[in-house]
């Protein structure tokens, strides 16, 4: 395993932001535990139709994600901007397989990755803090061999849960004033990008947390899960996708 410090390497004010926010990772997993359930079983679930070998991973967060795929026959390039995240994902390398696992603690868009190209690029939860989707698609697409996969995930913010998640932290923001503005990002303006980016969409499967003020202090992220679960079911059978803002898209390179 190899590690990478980026603290002289990571540019302008909003990357270090962003890394600000991420460094109390234990209180953003606890906060997100239920997109966390989700999207760990919804990467396995697309991982396992493909075929690869070098996997990317673009804010691994703590490898929970990721992680799950890695095998003696895999590489895999785990890449994020906090170092307490990083800390976390380290730690949940097998200690078997800590030669088939890079970890960078880095910007994405400054990083120099080994130049050649993966199979599978999997990022999650990245696109609403990045400087420019645009160009973040770009270079995703440089790094992906033609053929490749990408398993992208973000919050629809025009869907009318997105509003409603966005009404609630705008009354959070009176008392704490956020540190930077993340992007307000929907499907609709994304798939124009997906096909100016050579990337071709296969599958989708949505869901929404339940969109209940102060629910997740009254019941555990398990049970919230299985409810959400209950709506939604899963990438095999996705049940009214159309209630759902959170999207997870599995898109191959033309």
């Amino acid at each position: 395993m190899q590690i990478s410090d980026a603290n002289q390497i990571t540019t302008g004010n909003r990357s270090e932001h962003v890394r600000d926010v991420f460094e109390d990772a234990k209180h953003y997993l606890r906060s997100r535990g239920v997109d966390v359930m989700f999207r760990t079983e919804t990467v396995r679930c697309l991982a396992a139709r493909l075929d690869w070998k070098r996997l990317l991973d673009i804010g691994c967060g703590d490898g929970s994600i990721s992680l799950q795929l890695l095998t003696p026959e895999s590489h895999m390039t785990l890449l994020d901007l906090s170092a307490s995240m990083v800390a976390l994902a380290k730690e949940k390398i097998p200690q078997t397989l800590t030669n088939n696992v890079i970890v960078h603690n880095e910007n994405f868009m400054t990083v120099l990755l080994d130049s050649a190209p993966f199979d599978l690029v999997i990022t999650v939860g990245v696109l609403a803090h990045v400087d420019s989707p645009d160009t973040f698609l770009a270079k995703i697409r440089q790094n992906l061999r033609p053929g490749g996969n990408l398993i992208i995930e973000f919050t629809d913010s025009r869907h009318l849960v997105g509003r409603v998640g966005r009404f609630m932290g705008l009354l959070k923001e009176i008392v704490a004033p956020p540190k930077y503005q993340t992007n307000k990002v929907c499907y609709t303006d994304l798939v124009p990008l997906f096909e100016k980016h050579h990337l071709e969409l296969v599958s989708k499967f949505r869901y929404s947390r339940i969109p209940l003020p102060g629910l997740d202090k009254i019941i555990s992220n398990g049970l919230h899960y299985w409810l959400t679960r209950l709506i939604f079911n899963h990438c095999g059978n996705n049940t009214n996708a159309s209630l759902g803002n959170e999207y997870i898209c599995l898109l191959t390179a033309k």
